[in-house]
């Protein structure tokens, strides 16, 4: 007897389940999505993350790409063997540390 209402407890739990299927997964369903598209791998916040690391890239880029070309005219002024410049002297006293016998060579830090 008691075994007959355990099963017809199961069979009406089994129809209450298939009955209201949808009620309890269709919330968790949304759950997950509401979360992927604000939070998830592609979401909204890993977008915006995404544009300020581009952000700061590009102009470390900007950064670089400048003191690139002040090295390139350094180097295009350095193979012309220009006389008039003062940069082969510059860099024979910063680089090879070679001064006058009466002079005082001061070094800064750019």
């Amino acid at each position: 007897m008691i075994l007959l209402l355990d099963m017809n407890k199961v069979a009406t739990l089994m129809t209450a389940i298939k009955n209201y299927y949808s009620y309890f997964f269709l919330p968790l369903i949304l759950i997950y999505l509401l979360f992927n598209i604000f939070d998830g791998n592609n979401g909204l916040l890993s977008h915006s993350r995404l544009n300020a690391e581009i952000a700061s890239l590009e102009t470390k880029v900007k950064n670089i790409k400048s003191s690139n070309s002040l090295y390139e005219v350094k180097i295009s002024s350095l193979q012309k063997h220009d006389k008039n410049t003062d940069l082969v002297d510059e860099q024979i006293r910063n680089v090879l540390g070679y001064g006058k016998n009466n002079e005082f060579i001061i070094f800064f830090d750019n």
